[in-house]
This record gives C-alpha cells, sequence and structure tokens, in this order.
C-alpha cells in the first residue's frame, strides 16, 4: 500500500492543517458531518474550533468512541470536546443518544473523519484482542460495545464500516513509533482500516 503521508514539524502545525481542512470542506458543504478522535493529539484543534465556531453553526460533529463515563467526568471523549470547542449540544451527536443507531443510520456520509491511533495499533476504541474486535471491524454494525476487563473502562466505538461512510480519512500517527506500526503490517485494527479505506485515507504524523 502506498500510504500518502503528510509530515509536521509539530502538533499545532498538524491541528492547524487539520483545522484547514474542516474550512475547506465548508466551502463547498454548509453543513457538513465530522467524525473526529478524542486523546491527547487533537486538542489543539478542538481549541481553533473554538476560536472560531462562528463558522460552525451548521456543522455536525460527532467523536469516533466514548468511555462509558458521565460527559462531566475529565475522562470523557465527548465532554473534553464540548468544553475545549464550545460547540453547542444542537451542533452534536453523542454516542450515549439512546436513538444513537438512528441516528447513524440517518447520516449518508461524513465529510471528513479524523482519526487518532493507540501504540497498540487500535484507533477508535477497536482495539486488538478484544470480544468485540472481529465484530467491529468485520460486521455492518454501525456502533459497537467493548466492555472486556483488561480495558480500564467500558466503551462505545463506531465500527470500521460506519467510519468508512467518511469521504475522507485523516488518520494522525503523532510518534515515530506509531509511524513503524502503519508500515509494519500485522493484521491490526488500523492495519485493517488502512487497507479498506487506501484510496481516501492520508496520515499525518509529526515526531
Amino acid at each position: 500500500m502506498n500510504l500518502i503521508n503528510k509530515k509536521f514539524e509539530t502538533l499545532d502545525d498538524l491541528n492547524k492543517k487539520i483545522f484547514e481542512e474542516l474550512l475547506a470542506v465548508l466551502k463547498t458543504d454548509c453543513s457538513p458531518c465530522f467524525i473526529l478522535s478524542g486523546g491527547n493529539s487533537p486538542r489543539p484543534l478542538f481549541r481553533r474550533i473554538s476560536q472560531h465556531k462562528e463558522y460552525f453553526k451548521k456543522t455536525i460533529f460527532l467523536m469516533s468512541d466514548e468511555r462509558i463515563v458521565e460527559t462531566e467526568d475529565s475522562e470523557s471523549n465527548e465532554g473534553e470536546f464540548l468544553r475545549l470547542s464550545n460547540i453547542t449540544k444542537d451542533n452534536f451527536i453523542s454516542l450515549h443518544s439512546k436513538e444513537i443507531i438512528q441516528k447513524l443510520n440517518d447520516i449518508s456520509s461524513y465529510d471528513l473523519a479524523v482519526l487518532g491511533m493507540g501504540d497498540d495499533g487500535h484507533f477508535a476504541s477497536i482495539f486488538p484482542d478484544c470480544l468485540n474486535t472481529s465484530e467491529a471491524i468485520n460486521s455492518q454494525n454501525n456502533i459497537i460495545s467493548f466492555e472486556d476487563e483488561h480495558l480500564n473502562f467500558s466503551r462505545i466505538s463506531l465500527s470500521l464500516n460506519e467510519i468508512l461512510k467518511a469521504k475522507k480519512i485523516i488518520l494522525i500517527a503523532s510518534s515515530k513509533n506509531k509511524q513503524t506500526i502503519l508500515s509494519d503490517n500485522k493484521g491490526l485494527p488500523v492495519h485493517h482500516l488502512l487497507n479498506k479505506s487506501s484510496n481516501k485515507i492520508f496520515t499525518f504524523s509529526c515526531d
């Protein structure tokens, strides 16, 4: 696979470019839908969205995955995004929603998905060696629950099938170790993502 990789000097530069990607979508679609990742890497992006939130009045955001905690909890991906971005809940789809399956079914495509990855090769909350890993990678279901004891939290995650509804995917590889994992295809979840989205995925990296 010939991955298209864009390398940046700093994580802030990387997130600035992702923000520019969001703005580029807004030029062609006034009411886009974006999937965003939780974790440390996209925090500068969330803050930049807050500084320019007037651009996103008709935008819908949702997270790629969430821990089963209250949104006010510091471990909540959704809570962190809402706090840092100052996006209103009217512009946000929560994975905790009782109607989440129907809401996702109503979305025909996402304009952009921004995903992170872990040193174990996971993306979203699709970890290696979980009971539902295969289902998350191979099934047509749009959302998957993970309750494995070795995870620090029970989690819900968009499936790979749901993420592949994105017209374009940016995968953040924010360390040399993560970049090495991408080039060494050992059947980890992130490799399934790469193999199934090769025509529309871009990796953004920094050391």
